[in-house]
């Protein structure tokens, strides 16, 4: 009887078109290593028993139109049953269902969303059913110092094969999501469409990011996965479960990056009225016009903050998520060839989830 839920659990799934990303996770004991220092059986096991399968439609009655129905994986990271997922596993979706790895389960239960983090590209949610899991995972400490060349493994529902294991190795720790502020892992274990919203695991089976986009021309596994790192993963969890949301802080500005003199070329043939001699030559970031807040001026040039340099986008957000909301901060600026500094108080950083995830 097993086997026959099992089987049918399989085409199920097959019969979806699926999402794109992947799934990662650890578990709630202590996991046993072996001698090649890769997951045990015990571990893999549990791992599975945390990890959820979910379908997801945009129609009410997935029946209406398969093209309409996805796949995304999801993990459970905590004793209460919650699970981490991504949030365009979610984004418009009027029907969402999750099923367990329960080989005496395997129904469909009722999910709420109960948090959202759209610059993260993730969700929190919880079954309303009184079923719950066998096991949850927990985040691995001091996923900020992972380094390139180490072993994970990705779990998820890969192109509609449910619960399967990948393995690969951290390619870079420089990366990011579909935005400068979100940082990730870079990974070439097997990522695919239904992967989303899966743990990547180390090799004690703790969480150290979760998988969310592949780069890929076909739309497929090229060897190029992203994982949000853990840390942002787990901070982002626990600011949805107290509050729904996750809020960051931002300055209000728009900027452009003077990379190179083709950059302030540009800017001085988009704004005539400027002097040229007051677009520096050097690096830094140039204020575009537009609502500000008090202390900077459109066309400042912001080169440090709180003394420390930023010559790029990236460092600037990386500077500011340092901060909280609401903290005053120092801008060294340049302003018609004179070096300032100003003080601006941090704000909330606003979020359009419909810019981010543009109808397909």
């Amino acid at each position: 009887m097993k086997k026959i839920k099992l089987l049918g659990l399989m085409f199920y799934i097959l019969s979806l078109s699926l999402f794109g990303c992947s799934n990662a996770t650890f578990l709630n004991k202590p996991s046993v290593q072996t001698s090649s220092n890769v997951l045990d059986q015990s571990t893999l096991q549990r791992a599975k028993e945390a990890i959820v399968l979910l379908s997801v439609s945009t129609n009410v009655d997935p029946t209406i139109s398969a093209k309409q129905n996805g796949t995304c994986a999801g993990v459970v990271i905590n004793d209460s049953g919650h699970i981490l997922t991504n949030f365009h596993c979610i984004y418009r979706q009027n029907y969402i269902k999750a099923i367990y790895y329960l080989e005496d389960d395997y129904e469909l239960h009722d999910v709420n969303v109960i948090g959202i983090d759209p610059l993260a590209d993730l969700a929190l949610l919880e079954i309303t059913s009184d079923v719950k899991p066998k096991a949850y995972i927990k985040f691995a400490e001091d996923t900020e110092n992972l380094t390139e060349g180490t072993e994970v493994y990705a779990l998820g529902h890969p192109m509609g094969m449910a619960w399967s294991l990948t393995k690969g190795i951290i390619s870079s720790t420089e990366r990011y999501s579909r935005n400068p502020f979100i940082k990730t892992l870079q990974t070439d274990a097997a990522i695919n469409k239904g992967n989303s919203g899966g743990p990547l695991l180390n090799t004690k089976g703790e969480i150290i990011g979760i998988n969310v986009l592949i780069v890929s021309r076909i739309a497929e596994n090229a060897g190029i996965g992203l994982a949000i790192r853990g840390d942002i993963a787990k901070k982002s969890f626990e600011s949805m479960l107290d509050n729904g949301r996750v809020d960051r802080p931002a300055v209000g500005v728009t900027i452009m990056g003077l990379i190179n003199t083709k950059t302030r070329d540009k800017i001085i043939k988009e704004f005539p009225n400027i002097k040229p001699d007051h677009v520096p030559n050097t690096l830094g970031l140039w204020v575009r016009p537009g609502k500000l807040p008090e202390g900077l001026k459109p066309y400042d040039t912001i080169i440090g903050v709180n003394d420390s340099v930023v010559n790029t986008g990236l460092e600037f957000s990386d500077e500011i998520m340092k901060y909280n909301i609401g903290d005053k901060i120092k801008l060294t600026i340049i302003r018609k060839r004179v070096y300032k500094e100003v003080d601006i108080t941090l704000k909330v950083l606003p979020i359009n989830a419909a810019d981010l995830y543009p109808k397909p």
